[in-house]
């Protein structure tokens, strides 16, 4: 039975983050890890999967929960999470110009 490993990089690939945060969730303790041959750093799959599904499926899931005011668009392969954009309110005449004190 072959258990399947990420490493930091390829990790960071999945979740479209810098692998620094990956090093910074491990050395945080969020995202348990081992040293293979005393070494090279690697996250099991079965980590991994339970980190997104206990995050939101992603390692920044305060951000991108709907509970934060973003909607959810999905395709075929692809989730996205877009901001709503709010609406403006036309600007107010700014009343300390030399164009609005009449000349």
């Amino acid at each position: 039975m072959t258990t399947l490993v990420f490493t930091p990089a390829s990790l960071a690939e999945r979740w479209e983050c810098s692998e620094r945060h990956v090093r910074n969730l491990i050395s945080s303790g969020e995202l348990p890890s081992f040293r293979l041959g005393g070494k090279l750093l690697r996250i099991r799959k079965e980590d991994v999967e339970k980190f997104e599904c206990q995050n939101g499926g992603s390692p920044d899931y305060a951000e991108n929960s709907a509970s934060h005011g973003m909607t959810r668009t999905e395709s075929a392969d692809v989730i996205a999470l877009e901001r709503p954009m709010p609406k403006r309110r036309p600007a107010a005449p700014r009343l300390d110009t030399r164009n609005s004190l009449g000349r």
